[in-house]
């Protein structure tokens, strides 16, 4: 798939849900609307096509936002049975009723990336426009019900209309049924996905989905210790085993899930043994840190005790020592005059004399 811009969805509103989008959003916008654009469709649309290219558009989108809408031109004339100018002035008329906006036009791969999808199995020579599929921005879709030709009242649906829900659709809340509440995600999970994404080595198409969308497939994982250098290490292992895994892959969530499925059983995390082995190197560490600080107490109280030594009686008894012999030296020269008054007296030679 070609990677979107950061800013593609900016300001592109989401779907409430794709059976609301198709038996409300759709068929009001057209019924309100359409008078007004059907001069720039170069020949008009009818109702039944347009729902039937909305029908299969649909089903390519995402489920929670009407994002990523990326069936081709043919792809489309399969699945409804019309041609290709047909199934573009749909796409055009979706576009004009405010119903779908086309967020990522799509063209021809270069050279190099027909090369790089050759490469892996891919022998497409184009890439497809990306649509997304949301309510009209005025919200008149949401506000007024569809009035069908079979005078189904206000509020509803026509049942009759294959290409709409089998049920009607209401605005008012049933009687005497409790409202469905979705389930809310593993805590698990979650903490789990949102340490994947943001870790370094993890992949980049890991962060393609939320947290949320992660917390089902990751719950298992995050319960038996997992952490996000086990999920890049399961990757990591996978591929050492001889699958390939391309840079985008269509389905991040199912592609992770055959990884871990091949993994089996999750109490043997990929990154025990390297847990271990640093959990050894940490305590050796730790071990040699503590033995040299012993061996610097010891040599610490080796020098304290050689300092008192200094001060012992043997010690200053040499020091006592010294001081009277240096005071006996110092006092020689003025005593040897008195000892020996020849030396003092005695006539002093010349030169000549004593030649």
């Amino acid at each position: 798939m070609l990677e979107l811009p950061a800013d593609a969805h900016l300001g592109v509103a989401c779907w409430t849900s794709r059976r609301w989008w198709l038996g409300v959003t759709v068929p009001v916008a057209y019924a309100l609307r359409y008078p007004l654009i059907r001069s720039a469709l170069d020949g008009g649309i009818s109702r039944t096509a347009l729902l039937a290219v909305a029908t299969a558009r649909a089903a390519y989108a995402d489920h929670a936002t009407g994002r990523g809408c990326r069936p081709s031109n043919a792809r489309l004339m399969a699945d409804t049975g019309l041609s290709r100018r047909q199934v573009q002035r749909a796409d055009k008329a979706l576009r004009l009723l405010g119903v779908a906006t086309e967020v990522l036009r799509g063209r021809r791969r270069s050279r190099i990336e027909r090369m790089a999808s050759w490469r892996v199995g891919d022998r497409g020579r184009g890439w497809t426009s990306v649509w997304v599929l949301h309510s009209t921005p005025d919200g008149v879709a949401a506000a007024r019900p569809v009035e069908t030709r079979n005078g189904t009242p206000p509020g509803t649906v026509s049942v009759g209309d294959p290409l709409l829900p089998l049920e009607p659709i209401t605005t008012s809340r049933s009687r005497g049924r409790r409202a469905w509440r979705r389930a809310s995600p593993d805590a698990g999970g979650v903490a789990l996905a949102k340490s994947w994404r943001a870790h370094d080595a993890a992949p980049a198409w890991a962060r393609r989905h939320s947290p949320h969308a992660w917390a089902a497939l990751l719950a298992a994982p995050a319960r038996c210790g997992w952490t996000a250098r086990d999920l890049t290490a399961a990757v990591n292992d996978w591929l050492g085993t001889g699958h390939r895994i391309p840079d985008q892959p269509h389905k991040p969530i199912g592609l992770m899930g055959a990884i871990l499925a091949g993994h089996g059983d999750f109490s043997d995390r990929p990154t025990a043994l390297d847990d271990a082995r640093q959990r050894d190197e940490l305590a050796a560490r730790r071990a040699w840190r503590e033995a040299v600080r012993a061996d610097a107490a010891r040599q610490s109280q080796a020098r304290q005790q050689a300092k008192a030594a200094l001060d012992g009686p043997g010690r200053a008894a040499c020091r006592q020592a010294l001081r009277d012999a240096t005071s006996q030296r110092q006092a020689l020269p003025h005593t040897l005059p008195h000892a020996f008054p020849a030396l003092s007296t005695a006539p002093t030679e010349t030169k000549e004399t004593s030649r």
